[in-house]
């Protein structure tokens, strides 16, 4: 038999700033990618090129529906850090998932950018907010 795939709900993802856990939820979807460039090599003499990489960080997003503010304050505090030539406020991201073997597995990301958006449709459509995020790391912790 194999082993079974997780969903959603064995997934955890926080957000912290300058060391304390920033209340964000109602997210629908995180993704988060490798940010890297590929080059090759071509050598005199090889008639194959040699392949390399660079790893140059990591970025990605996720969308939430909104039921409060608090994702507000959060960029707005970062924004207004960040403009007042202020000790800019260090924000990280921990992403857990758990297994079905038992095994849980959690990531930190660190020195993380963000930026927002926001989507308001008509009366049957929620308001939502996408927010995109840059990580210069992460850790296995």
């Amino acid at each position: 038999m194999s082993t079974p795939t997780i969903r959603g709900h064995q997934t955890y993802i926080k957000f912290f700033q300058d060391g304390k856990e920033q209340s964000i939820d109602s997210i629908t979807d995180f993704s988060v990618d490798l940010e890297s460039t590929f080059m090759r090599s071509k050598f005199v003499g090889k008639p194959i090129p040699e392949g390399d990489q660079s790893i140059d960080g990591w970025s990605g997003s996720f969308n939430m529906e909104v039921r409060d503010s608090k994702i507000e304050s959060f960029i707005d505090a970062i924004v207004e850090s960040n403009l007042n030539g202020i000790g800019v406020t260090e924000q990280y991201i921990i992403d857990t998932e758990n297994y079905p073997n038992g095994e849980t597995v959690s990531y930190v990301y660190y020195d993380v950018q963000f930026s927002i958006g926001k989507q308001a449709k008509g009366l049957d459509a929620k308001v939502t907010k996408s927010v995109k995020f840059q990580a210069s790391g992460r850790n296995k912790i």
